[in-house]
C-alpha cells in the first residue's frame, strides 16, 4: 500500500491564511464592540436615583387540604 503524497507547504500556507483571516475577524469584532459600547455610553442619560429593581412574585402555593373528621 502506498502512502498518499502530502503537500506540506500547501497545508502550512492554508493554515497561515486561515489564522490571518481569523485574526482579522477578531479585530473587526473587537472594534465593533468598542464602537457600540461608546455609542451606548453616550446615549445613556446619567441617572442619579436609579429605579428600584423589580421583584418577582412569590411562588404560587397550593391551598392546604381540609381535614374532615368523620364520627
Amino acid at each position: 500500500m502506498t502512502q498518499r503524497r502530502i503537500d506540506r507547504e500547501r497545508i502550512e500556507r492554508a493554515d497561515r491564511e486561515a489564522k490571518l483571516a481569523i485574526e482579522a475577524e477578531r479585530a473587526a469584532r473587537i472594534a465593533k464592540t468598542e464602537r457600540l459600547r461608546a455609542q451606548r455610553l453616550l446615549a445613556e442619560q446619567p441617572v442619579d436615583n436609579p429605579a428600584p429593581a423589580k421583584r418577582r412574585r412569590a411562588a404560587w402555593k397550593k391551598p392546604a387540604r381540609k381535614i374532615i373528621e368523620v364520627e
